[in-house]
């Protein structure tokens, strides 16, 4: 039996999250840009998903947070069961404290 790879998944606020995002990138820069930036914060999610310890605790913010950057972004997640739950993805310059 093998075992199963570790999973993510978004939280609705993080969903949310990737919305805004998207769409914010697909009036700056188009469709294509935008779907190569969706990929890769699923791809950094997937690592982290794989490597939960990779991002650093942010304890001061919320007990068992962690975080890790993709690109002009920061993914909030915390470990749930051999998966990862992301519980926000956020632009670097927004204070994590008020939105989390």
């Amino acid at each position: 039996m093998s075992k199963r790879s570790p999973r993510y998944q978004f939280t609705n606020k993080a969903e949310r999250d990737l919305e805004g995002i998207i769409d914010y990138t697909v009036q700056e820069w188009g469709a294509a840009q935008a779907n190569t930036y969706l990929d890769g914060l699923e791809t950094r999610a997937q690592l982290l998903a794989e490597n939960p310890d990779l991002g650093t605790a942010r304890e001061t913010i919320s007990k068992g947070l962690l975080s890790f950057p993709y690109e002009s972004h920061i993914l909030y997640y915390k470990k749930h069961t051999g998966d990862i739950v992301i519980v926000r993805v956020l632009h670097q310059h927004m204070d994590p404290v008020k939105h989390l």
